[in-house]
C-alpha cells in the first residue's frame, strides 16, 4: 500500500505528474523521490490521491478516475460475467474515511460502498478514464 501516499496532478502544460504532494506559500507542488528542487508546481484543482488499489489490468486507481465496475451479490466470491457493468467516479468519502464509487454526472451520488469491496474479488473494476481528461464518459451514460 505504499502507493497510497502518492498524489498526481496536472502541471501548466496539461501533463500529469505523480509523486509526493506538498504546499509552500499557497502553491502546490508534486515532487519525485529526490524531492526539491525536482518538484513541479501543479494546478490545485487537479490534485488526486492514489487509492493504493489496482484495477483488473494492474493499473493504479486514483481519486477522480472513471471506472467500469460490476456489482454482484455480496455473498458472491467470484464475478459473474453476465452481471451488468456500471459506470462510476472514484471519490474520497470523508465520513467513512474511505474511497467510494460515485454515481451520476457530478459523481456525488454514492452507492455507499467502498471501492475496495469491488477490487478485492478480482475482475470487477476497470479504469477507463478520469474526470479531467474524459468528462464526456460520465455524461454519456
Amino acid at each position: 500500500m505504499k502507493d497510497r501516499c502518492l498524489f498526481k496532478a496536472k502541471i501548466c502544460n496539461g501533463e500529469w505528474v505523480a509523486g509526493f504532494l506538498h504546499c509552500k506559500e499557497n502553491k502546490w507542488y508534486i515532487s519525485n523521490k529526490a524531492g526539491a528542487p525536482f518538484a513541479f508546481e501543479v494546478r490545485p484543482d487537479t490534485i488526486c490521491q492514489c487509492t493504493g488499489l489496482k484495477d483488473k489490468n494492474g493499473k493504479l486507481i486514483w481519486e477522480g478516475d472513471i471506472i467500469l465496475f460490476q456489482r454482484d451479490n455480496d455473498d458472491c466470491p467470484f464475478p459473474d460475467k453476465d452481471t451488468k457493468k456500471r459506470l462510476g467516479k472514484v471519490f474520497y468519502k470523508d465520513f467513512r474515511t474511505t474511497f467510494a464509487i460515485g454515481m451520476g454526472e457530478s459523481g456525488s451520488g454514492s452507492l455507499n460502498d467502498d471501492l475496495w469491496k469491488y477490487v478485492q474479488n478480482g475482475n470487477r473494476v476497470e479504469v477507463i478514464g478520469n474526470i479531467f481528461d474524459n468528462p464526456e464518459l460520465i455524461k454519456e451514460r
